[in-house]
């Protein structure tokens, strides 16, 4: 935390929260796609709302979220976005570069079939780790019915991941199409922030948290910048106390002054 928090000292920025990406997916998803769950006086532990498995693909790695709203179950798969790419540098003898480009526009390859097969054993590998955390999680919440698969990420984006996860896991990929909570309708229609959408959930979630209106609150802030913060705070007031007192003192010595010399 520190080590992360150092770039952001030198600049002079402070930073308030800091969260793991699981929990604010958690924040997200519990906040503005689950927007029928029960009150929580009503939540019947013996009959839990159905739970979302929600994979945020990032560069290196996958956040697998498993949810009902109530209780939160995560794990990171050592697979992400990059590791499609190298399959193909190392598959088709391309650069980096290239691999990318063909990677996001795959669909319109001179041979879209070989590119798929390249990949494929990374495609294979992202779904026996998913099934595998899937079916630990059920083994250990019996309760627990799925309902479907929501992904994030830009990596959703590759040409035949979302069908492809959605045929071997046997379950419904439900399409994450907008924020239901989220309102300015000048961001939210911007071409920019539609083709982005599905990698704004952490961010989403911590804004919910800034804003207290999250369900889980936790804070990775270390209690040592904390407590140096709030000495910083208060440095002003006990600057001003002091000069009150300060003045307050003086006024005293000069009327006193004043009766002793007449």
């Amino acid at each position: 935390v520190f080590r992360t928090l150092e770039p952001y000292e030198k600049a002079d920025v402070d930073i308030d929260i800091i969260q793991l990406a699981p929990i604010a997916i958690y924040n997200f998803v519990s906040r503005d796609l689950m927007t029928d769950l029960p009150a929580p006086d009503e939540f019947d532990p013996e009959n839990p709302p159905d739970s979302l498995v929600i994979l945020s693909t990032g560069t290196d790695t996958t956040d697998l979220v498993i949810t009902n709203g109530y209780r939160v179950w995560q794990r990171s798969i050592p697979i992400g976005g990059n590791h499609f790419t190298r399959q193909l540098t190392k598959e088709l003898k391309l650069t980096f570069a290239k691999a990318e480009h063909l990677k996001r526009n795959a669909r319109q390859a001179e041979d879209p079939k070989k590119v798929f097969q390249a990949m494929r054993s990374v495609f294979n590998d992202l779904v026996t780790e998913v099934q595998r955390s899937v079916n630990f999680f059920q083994s250990i919440d019996r309760q627990a019915s799925i309902k479907g698969v929501v992904m994030l990420g830009n990596t959703t984006r590759l040409p035949g991941l979302q069908q492809y996860l959605g045929k071997n896991l046997g379950m419904e990929v439900i399409k994450f199409e907008k924020f239901n909570n989220l309102e300015g309708s000048a961001v939210v229609s911007s071409p920019a922030f539609k083709d982005n959408m599905p990698a704004f959930g952490v961010s989403y979630g911590l804004c919910l948290q800034g804003l207290n209106d999250s369900h889980l609150h936790t804070n990775l802030l270390p209690k040592e910048i904390i407590t140096d913060r709030i000495v910083e705070s208060k440095k002003p007031w006990a600057v001003a106390a002091v000069a009150a007192l300060m003045l307050a003192c003086s006024f005293n010595f000069f009327f006193h002054f004043i009766i002793w010399s007449g």
